[in-house]
């Protein structure tokens, strides 16, 4: 614990200490040098909590129900909010045990910072950075995006209150191990004598992939707050997942007649849509109850997973400090 709270203290305070400024002998007494965002400020404003979740996926087989695969996680987290709590710093521990083991796995570390550039009453603006650190022979991998949310004015009856909102998450991935895409081989001559891999079960040449994955998310919400209910709110979220990864091409060189020349030729792109019911519970300050309904959807997009169907994940969240 005191190494990972060390390490957190350092890193941001390495990223972000403001400059603090300087009087010259002609600038007024009065004047105040700006805050430094020191390793104390970092451990004055962290916080620790831990989240319990329970998964349960309803896996079909065409349409009859193939099985159903509970999983628990456990997740640990330390952080800390800067710049007047603007900027939200996290390390996401875990361990997850599904049913097809009887011991809990480590999940890799997750390191999240969140800026808060812009909020009103009807716009917001979220850049985030998502690391996954290797763990177990894993490589790094790490998103960074924006997420962008535009919502309505609360509408109150006698049942309560609603508002509808609608957000984008434009965003890169990238892989320290970037793994392999796919190549067309145009130049009807072995892969491997150009450097390619020759996928069996694919049946296809592939590279390693050189380019990030693009990624976008849009939502489409309608969230409810029952009126006597306090920290309850209901919301059904509609999802569009889009993502486009690199395609490479083997070609002859236009510089030697001899040698061939992979390069990229645009993108593949796959969706997935899917529906979520949540409810949550504000229980106190400390206490939070979320409980997630998601029904992935064939025929408007491809499946998020193939076989999958329904999913519900209940957390329990409980801040120690």
């Amino acid at each position: 614990m005191r190494l990972v709270l060390k390490s957190l203290a350092v890193s941001a305070n390495a990223l972000f200490l403001s400059m603090a400024s300087m009087a010259s002998a002609q600038t007024a007494p009065d004047v105040t040098a700006e805050k430094r965002a020191s390793a104390q400020d970092v451990l004055t404003n962290a916080y620790t909590k831990v989240e319990v979740r329970h998964g349960l996926n309803l896996n079909m087989n065409r349409d009859s129900v193939g099985g159903v695969s509970p999983r628990m996680e456990v997740r640990p987290i330390i952080g800390t909010r800067l710049a007047d709590g603007r900027l939200d710093l996290n390390v996401t521990f875990g361990a997850i045990k599904d049913s097809k083991s009887a011991e809990f796995k480590q999940r890799n570390p997750e390191i999240i910072a969140e800026l808060n550039a812009f909020s009103s009453d009807n716009v917001s603006v979220l850049p985030f950075f998502d690391i996954f650190t290797p763990f177990a022979g894993k490589g790094t991998t790490g998103k960074m995006a924006v997420t962008a949310t535009v919502k309505t004015r609360e509408f109150s009856g006698r049942a309560g209150s609603v508002n509808l909102s609608a957000s984008v998450e434009p965003g890169l991935e990238t892989a320290s191990r970037p793994g392999f895409a796919p190549v067309d081989n145009q130049v009807g001559r072995p892969g491997s004598e150009f450097g390619l891999v020759y996928n069996e079960e694919t049946k296809v040449d592939q590279t390693v992939k050189r380019d990030p994955n693009i990624s976008n998310e849009a939502v489409a919400a309608i969230t409810f707050k029952p009126a006597g209910l306090t920290g309850v709110t209901a919301s059904l979220s509609g999802f569009v997942d889009t993502e486009w990864l690199p395609k490479y091409e083997a070609v002859a060189s236009e510089a030697d007649a001899s040698g061939v020349e992979v390069r990229k030729a645009g993108y593949s792109v796959t969706n997935a849509t899917f529906n979520r019911v949540r409810l949550t519970w504000a229980v106190n300050d400390r206490v939070l109850l979320i409980n997630d309904t998601l029904q992935y959807l064939d025929g408007v997009y491809e499946k998020r997973v193939d076989g999958k169907r329904w999913e519900n994940v209940a957390r329990l969240s409980y801040t120690l400090l």
